[in-house]
């Protein structure tokens, strides 16, 4: 887990407008939007226009909103392609 969390991470600090600190002891990189008021439209738009499942902060409580969450519990070639997909998004959000 360690190195699938450390290439997210690595790759997600490249994107502009998201915000992540690197977890220390769980599967799942909670991390904020920039621009993103509502995390639970959000997501519903990424799985429609990019295909891509992820966890509105808002689901956590409301110092959630603006965050999602992703479990990094998988290979980089997978991780690799929900980055693709996270970038798609954000360009229609």
């Amino acid at each position: 887990f360690r190195r699938a969390r450390d290439f997210l991470l690595k790759e997600l600090k490249t994107f502009d407008r998201v915000r992540a600190a690197t977890p220390s002891g769980t599967m799942y990189a909670f991390f904020r939007i920039e621009g993103v008021a509502d995390s639970l439209d959000f997501c519903k738009r990424l799985v429609r226009d990019a295909g891509l499942g992820l966890a509105p902060g808002s689901a956590f409580g409301p110092q959630g909103e603006g965050f999602v969450r992703w479990c990094f519990a998988s290979s980089e070639e997978r991780l690799a392609e929900g980055l693709s997909r996270l970038r798609r998004g954000l360009v229609h959000s």
